[in-house]
């Protein structure tokens, strides 16, 4: 691994046990700097744990996680926030009754701080002009005075993305972006995010139960399986390993 690469996210021997089941069981990794790191494995290997335990929802039952070398093991989604930790979630959390360009704002207001200036310029500068941009970047334009819950899930779901990147975040940790959106709609997103990673260099890292996905969107990939990973790689790689063929089709 080469030195200069600087770590978004340090993940280190995280643990998190419910009532003496391992859910995650000593799980090591990083993501480093414009990397888009894919965690994929079936239902049940613990993806959303370690997400959660990540993202300060869950507190782990040990190990550590530091962001920018930062310990933040165990800190509110809140304080996460400010240090330009963003995500989305397997369920939609649009505001269906207000329209596509409130929402955005709404979104900015929730991160407004530092990040956010250095990617829009004055802090003063307002948040219509950043969510006018993120509706551009995400092609929403026509749809930006229409109500959230007026749009098809696809769209909700690009709206979701649009939302977590708001701020011009540090770290972005998608949820299952893939979840229920229809193939069109899906390779828009995949699209999509594949434009904003090449513009801002954004650091990503998806979980998707859906492997294609992963295997067009993300640079490495980390296979989970019980809680423990089993394989990582390029997606070339992973998508030959006969441990994760097994994994996926063995259940």
């Amino acid at each position: 691994m080469s030195g200069t690469m600087n770590s978004v996210l340090e993940v280190s021997d995280l643990r998190k046990s419910f009532g003496g089941i391992a859910a995650v069981d000593g799980v090591s990794f990083e993501v480093r700097e414009g990397e888009i790191l894919g965690i994929i494995g079936p239902n049940g290997s613990g993806k959303s744990t370690l997400f959660n335990c990540v993202l300060g929802q869950l507190t782990p039952s040990s190990g550590e996680v530091r962001v920018d070398g930062m310990r933040t093991t165990g800190m509110r989604p809140c304080d996460l926030n400010r240090l330009g930790v963003s995500r989305t979630f397997q369920l939609l959390q649009v505001f269906p009754q207000l329209s596509v360009r409130d929402n955005l704002i709404l979104a900015g207001q929730e991160h407004q701080g530092s990040m956010f200036s250095r990617l829009f310029g004055r802090a003063d500068a307002g948040l219509g002009e950043a969510a006018d941009q993120m509706i551009e970047f995400f092609r929403l334009s026509h749809l930006a005075a229409a109500a959230a819950g007026a749009l098809s899930y696809g769209q909700q779901k690009l709206l979701d993305a649009a939302m977590a990147f708001m701020a011009g975040p540090r770290l972005v940790l998608l949820d299952e972006p893939a979840g229920g959106v229809n193939l069109t709609m899906l390779a828009n997103l995949r699209e999509r995010l594949q434009a904003y990673h090449a513009e801002y260099n954004a650091t990503f890292v998806v979980i998707e139960h859906q492997m294609e996905f992963v295997m067009a969107l993300c640079t490495r990939v980390l296979v989970l399986a019980e809680g423990r990973i089993i394989a990582e790689g390029a997606p070339a790689d992973i998508r030959k390993n006969p441990i994760v063929i097994e994994a996926y089709l063995g259940h």
